[in-house]
């Protein structure tokens, strides 16, 4: 039981198919990782131990598992509506809100047989003001953010799963920097209902766990059938970005580096240049990010505004300035982008870049740039950040994956091709 909590969602499920591990183990296992990590690591807004370990005992009693993800504690980021705990946005506007009702995502992984182990820490409305995690590989530095607990949960052997959400970099980005598989899907893969919202054009599900394999948990978890990746290894476009010299110069090295790996392995790998025009991806998003959020917490910021921080101000002022013409610029920019997107699957399966600038900064007030996320978060494709390496002071070093529109479980298995060369 001691090390049931270290184990893959995939590797408790079997364990638990096979009789070897029951669901109160491995809850009672997470829970022992807490009380002794949490008082360091900061991951949870809110914990209810006794209702996991009721749900847990009920599972334990069912002849059969009742769902893929049957027995497995989950870390829910505090944006996410569950019935009983509160939700509250890491903001303390809503300190004391309890929603009396679960998400639509809580739901679903419920009845794919997942126990609700607790709230994880989100930084204020999922925005850019730092929630109190801090990264389990050094305290002294940032988890990223939005979805910092969750992440954090994850990598520290708390849970073995944790939602997350990305309008910018909110998932692939902790994924990046506490050194656990992150998944953002496509966007609008998933119902949102019960989330609360911070652009709805951009804002999409996500989550964070220990290997390629549990994505595929999760998406059996939603009624897809995994996808095993074809025997011919996958066409790989290096995408070195438009801002590849904002990377580290050890974590280009590290891409690289993993590109001639995949290559030795025998993927085609060959670059691929983004078009000079998407240099304007970045003003696009922010502008339909902030502007969006002004309407989404114009109420907060009416009746509250000396509860809201200055970070989160600032970016709703920016937000004002967007101008009527300039948000139809960022759409038109949007569209175009998609559409050269689209051409660029008939040559490659799956595109390899940066999933960060490089490791975790230090310091707990910066949660780190979006600048690797934003441009594919804005053209709502599914993304997933695989560790691979570290960096110069022994943090996670990670790569990203992106696939076409709704190709998720197709990306999905090339990730789990990808991660084993890689491992």
């Amino acid at each position: 039981m001691a090390t049931s909590n270290r184990l893959s969602a995939s590797a408790a499920v079997k364990r638990m198919a096979d009789k070897r591990l029951k669901a109160r183990e491995l809850v009672e296992a997470c829970l022992d990782r807490i009380e002794a990590r949490e008082g360091q690591v900061h991951a949870w807004e809110a914990l209810d131990p006794e209702a996991a370990r009721k749900r847990a005992d009920l599972l334990d009693k069912r002849a059969k598992p009742v769902g893929p993800l049957h027995g497995i504690p989950l870390a829910v980021k505090d944006i996410i509506d569950t019935k009983t705990l509160p939700t509250t946005c890491g903001s303390p506007i809503y300190r004391d809100h309890v929603a009396g009702r679960d998400a639509a995502c809580v739901t679903q992984l419920v009845k794919a047989g997942a126990i609700v182990l607790g709230k994880a820490v989100t930084t204020e409305f999922a925005g850019g003001h730092a929630g109190k995690t801090h990264n389990p590989h050094n305290l002294r530095h940032t988890p990223a953010g939005s979805s910092s607990g969750s992440a954090a949960a994850v990598a520290d052997f708390m849970a073995p799963v944790g939602y997350g959400t990305q309008t910018a970099g909110s998932v692939i980005r902790p994924g990046a920097f506490n050194g656990v598989v992150a998944y953002k899907g496509t966007y609008g893969w998933a119902d949102l209902t019960g989330v609360k919202t911070y652009a709805k054009s951009l804002d999409t599900l996500g989550f964070f766990v220990r290997e390629a394999n549990d994505l595929a948990l999760i998406r059996a978890a939603y009624g897809h059938a995994p996808a095993d990746p074809p025997k011919q290894p996958p066409r790989i476009g290096l995408c070195r970005t438009l801002w590849w010299e904002q990377a580290e110069p050890y974590n280009r090295k590290n891409i690289e580096t993993a590109a001639r790996a995949l290559r030795a392995a025998g993927a085609k790998v060959r670059s691929w240049d983004m078009p000079e025009s998407w240099q304007a991806l970045l003003p696009a998003q922010n502008r339909l990010m902030t502007k969006e959020a002004t309407i989404y917490y114009g109420p907060e910021r009416a009746r509250f505004p000396h509860l809201l921080s200055p970070s989160l101000t600032l970016a709703l002022e920016s937000g004002d300035a967007v101008t009527r013409g300039q948000l139809a610029d960022a759409r038109k920019r949007k569209k175009r982008a998609i559409a050269d997107l689209e051409q660029v699957w008939q040559r490659f399966d799956i595109l390899l870049a940066p999933a960060a600038k490089g490791e975790a900064p230090a310091g707990l007030g910066n949660t780190g740039d979006p600048i690797f996320n934003r441009f594919w978060t804005l053209l709502g494709t599914p993304c997933v950040a695989l560790p691979f390496n570290t960096g110069p002071f022994g943090l996670p070093l990670s790569v990203q994956l992106i696939g076409p529109h709704r190709g998720d479980d197709t990306l999905v298995a090339w990730a789990r091709w990808v991660e084993q060369r890689l491992s």
